[in-house]
């Protein structure tokens, strides 16, 4: 599946607003949000395991008695990483694929429009780089069988530090929020997670009788769709996307829920720009 026209077009009308803009002269010059190993020194928290121990602050252990780490704030070049989920369960439907790579190609080419540089990951069985221009020729098959939570652990070996990282994902599928986003958010000058969804995701029809397959692991399962089902579903779905905004929260992260069934302007003028995410121009 390839991107719609309409969503190049978007590229050039509107502008992402939760981003700064790349400062001009040598990369590394701005600083960002998050923090790492660069010169300014920013704060100090309580050591966890896995942090580099290079950083640990001996002075404050033998005030305090309690293991402590250096944060200094981190350089932020003027990169996108965006990362986008091409499993199976995100071609259930049409429009919802259509969203996703619509989605992927606004969003990366209003990013390189604004002088970022931008990397476009797949993450597919086998995640990969992909070339920006082939988001428009070659597009992206959503036909990967392993979860996102799977995926997402050879995806994140391939972003860069400091840069600005996207997910986008209908996030259906087994996985810890709070992990999900802290792998993502590691060293990272900035994250969004969009969730893409189709109209059947958040509204089932009720009384409908299914036979549904897992998209990852192929196992059938028949179900009849009674209210009590839709019920049970749609609370599941809320939890999950509470989750996921809660987690982004902690982690200075923006999230948001996209549901298909309009075109990409409606989505940039109605959801996007009303999330202070885009603005015009």
């Amino acid at each position: 599946m390839i991107a719609t026209e309409a969503a190049l077009q978007a590229a050039e009308t509107w502008s992402l607003a939760w981003v700064p803009s790349p400062p001009r002269g040598r990369s590394g010059d701005h600083l960002g949000r998050g923090t790492g190993s660069s010169v300014e020194f920013q704060d100090r928290r309580n050591y966890q395991v896995g942090d580099d121990v290079r950083h640990l602050d001996w002075r404050a252990y033998a005030r305090t008695g309690e293991l402590m780490i250096k944060l200094y704030r981190e350089e932020l070049l003027p990169r996108v990483d965006l990362l986008l989920d091409s499993s199976c369960s995100m071609a259930v439907g049409e429009d919802k694929p259509q969203l996703a790579i619509d989605l992927a190609t606004f969003l990366a080419f209003s990013a390189r429009r604004h002088g970022f540089e931008v990397k476009v990951i797949e993450l597919g069985d086998e995640p990969r780089r992909l070339d920006l221009d082939g988001l428009t020729s070659s597009g992206v098959e959503f036909s990967g069988r392993l979860p996102l939570a799977t995926t997402l652990e050879g995806g994140v070996a391939l972003v860069r530090p400091g840069t600005l990282r996207i997910l986008i994902s209908d996030f259906l599928c087994p996985h810890d929020s709070a992990t999900l986003v802290r792998s993502l958010a590691a060293r990272a000058g900035g994250l969004a997670l969009f969730q893409v969804l189709s109209e059947q995701d958040v509204d089932p029809e009720i009384g409908s009788a299914l036979r549904l397959e897992d998209a990852e692991t192929g196992v059938e399962r028949e179900i009849v769709l009674d209210p009590a089902t839709v019920e049970e579903y749609l609370s599941r779905l809320e939890r999950l996307t509470d989750a996921l905004a809660l987690e982004g929260r902690r982690a200075a992260a923006r999230f948001q829920r996209i549901v298909a069934g309009r075109s990409i302007e409606e989505i940039c003028r109605d959801d996007l720009a009303q999330a202070g995410l885009v603005v015009p121009g």
